[in-house]
């Protein structure tokens, strides 16, 4: 997925660690590059410190790039504060300031991979329907041009206080959610817990029904296993949770 996004593919992924997101974004755009494509990362300006480094361990040479065109770097408050406006994003700047970045960028490179963190800073400020909004725009967008888009928010999804709705909600603007580093472990990890608090019949079960019934977006069964529990059956999602969370990193 991240070596190969499909155009209007709209990654996201949820983090504790940072060091974790910067491996992520950073592998996303170095693949991108080495192949001639572009890239755009619109972050906060520690992240992008961060975002350098992984990408120059991974044999970036990010001044070259910036030079020539192929990696644009932009402040994520600065480039949100050019289209709200009374705390709502505005479709007619946005496609203007954030479109016009990436279709002027398209003229010159194949296709272009997009990072962005403006929903994040929105979600953070408690402005939820403003961030969905954003995600909207984002995906209205890709009908219009051609890239693939990576969004992170920072989220806890061992915390059984993140489903309910704001998981869901995430989940319904995106193509795919990343959840862990590793899904093999992360899988197993559920696995274990999900046997331990109930019996290996209904553990089979529920493994079962998410594969059977995939949510809006592509993720780990692990992950689907968690969303069907917190649905279905809480409390028993709050024990495997715990289960999960203490699993030895």
């Amino acid at each position: 997925m991240l070596e190969q996004p499909a155009l209007g593919d709209h990654i996201v992924q949820v983090y504790q660690d940072r060091e974790f997101l910067a491996e992520t974004v950073a592998e996303y755009v170095s693949i991108g590059l080495q192949r001639g494509e572009a890239a755009v990362l619109i972050a906060r300006p520690d992240h992008v410190i961060a975002f350098e480094h992984h990408l120059s361990l991974r044999g970036c040479n990010v001044q070259r790039a910036v030079a020539a065109g192929r990696l644009r770097l932009l402040d994520a408050q600065a480039t949100l504060d050019l289209f709200m406006r009374d705390g709502e994003p505005m479709w007619q700047p946005f496609h203007e300031r954030v479109g016009g970045v990436i279709a002027d960028m398209r003229l010159r490179f194949p296709t272009v991979r997009a990072y962005g963190e403006m929903v994040d800073i929105l979600w953070q400020d408690g402005q939820r329907d403003a961030a969905i909004r954003l995600e909207e725009f984002w995906n209205d967008l890709a009908k219009l041009e051609t890239f693939s888009l990576f969004c992170a928010y920072f989220m806890d999804n061992l915390d059984a206080g993140s489903y309910g709705g704001p998981l869901e909600c995430v989940c319904k603007v995106h193509t795919h959610l990343i959840p862990a580093r590793d899904y093999t472990l992360f899988n197993q990890a559920v696995s274990r817990a999900s046997r331990k608090v109930l019996d290996e019949p209904l553990s089979r079960m529920m493994f079962h029904l998410a594969e059977e019934h995939p949510l809006s977006a592509e993720m780990p069964v692990g992950q689907a296993v968690l969303f069907w529990l917190q649905k279905n059956m809480p409390r028993t999602a709050e024990r495997v949770l715990q289960e999960v969370r203490a699993e030895p990193s």
